[in-house]
């Protein structure tokens, strides 16, 4: 009987050991966003004049430039609709593999043109753009590195800035940054103005095979000899 009881305890850890498996697979994931609010203000510098002749025409094109089977993207856009009125667009790709290696990535771009159809020289435009943005990158993994870019500027690049979020599983897995910027510019009668807002984010992603870590395997050694000390205590006592 203590035979069979000192064999069922072997075979019990021995089937634990056999079912930890050699490896396990590490999953390797990024994330990356870019939120934008903007609102317009114009006056006409002619008492007499109105806004009728200001245009404003907005164009959005979303772009994924390399994108991976696992990758994927999301995007949304208030088109403008009235000076003051408060518009807002995201932008947000992510992905995330087991195993192997990825790449992705994915364009946003935004252009905003202002012209005065005006013919009466008289009608000058005094115009304001506000905005704020918010740029977001995270990773985990074996490997996992992510880049999100805002870049903001106009026809002759009196405004003109980039923004960069980073974020490496190696190095800083989350990075954020927040900020609010302005511009104000003159639209002469048969005058156009371009503004430009342009947003990116980037993925590299590599997974591998990770080994069972040694510890766990010790662990099940010590395992089966408190198992075997067990049955032989037992024997003892029982003889």
């Amino acid at each position: 009987m203590n035979s069979l009881k000192r064999k069922s305890g072997y075979m019990a850890a021995i089937l634990l050991a056999a079912c930890l498996p050699q490896s396990a697979l590490a999953v390797s994931q990024y994330s990356g966003s870019v939120d934008f609010t903007y609102f317009i203000t114009a006056n006409n510098r002619n008492a007499n004049g109105d806004m009728q002749f200001l245009s404003i025409t907005d164009f959005l094109a979303v772009n994924p430039s390399v994108e991976s089977g696992s990758s994927s993207y999301s995007s949304g856009y208030q088109e403008f609709s009235g000076l003051g009125v408060l518009h807002t667009l995201s932008f947000a790709s992510q992905d995330s593999i087991a195993i192997g290696v990825s790449i992705s990535e994915y364009f946003s771009d935004l252009k905003i043109e202002f012209s005065n159809n005006s013919t009466n020289l008289d009608d000058i435009y005094d115009i304001s753009i506000e905005f704020n943005y918010m740029l977001t990158a995270q990773s985990t993994g074996t490997f996992a590195d992510a880049d999100v870019f805002f870049f903001y500027s106009n026809e002759n690049f009196d405004l003109d800035e980039l923004v960069i979020a980073h974020a490496s599983s190696e190095t800083n897995s989350f990075d954020h940054i927040a900020n609010s910027s302005s511009f104000s510019f003159v639209l002469a009668a048969g005058e156009v103005e371009n503004i430009y807002f342009q947003s990116a984010v980037m993925g590299q992603l590599e997974a591998t095979v990770v080994p069972i870590p040694t510890a766990i395997w010790l662990f099940v050694s010590g395992m089966v000899g408190l198992v075997g000390l067990r049955s032989k205590q037992l024997g003892t006592s029982m003889n």
